[in-house]
């Protein structure tokens, strides 16, 4: 799963990657820092302490991208 949303402050957009596949967690914010992580559920709680849906040009993308967590969460295990 790969994921890009925009913040209103920045003119990069924010990138998640979870890709089971590659064992690859990432998330670049809109300054292009970024973290790598061991996996996605280290992924989803970085998103949900350092992100809040109002700092997004499009809140619909937040939750979207929360939800695809959710779901690869489920998936991670099962």
């Amino acid at each position: 799963m790969e994921y890009s949303l925009y913040k209103k402050d920045g003119k990069f957009p924010c990138d998640v990657t979870v890709d089971y596949d590659n064992m690859v967690f990432t998330v670049r914010d809109s300054d292009t820092t970024g973290e790598v992580f061991n996996s996605a559920s280290e992924v989803a709680h970085w998103i949900k302490q350092h992100w809040s849906v109002e700092q997004f040009q499009r809140p619909d993308d937040y939750y979207d991208l929360l939800k695809h967590l959710e779901n690869s969460l489920e998936d991670e295990t099962k």
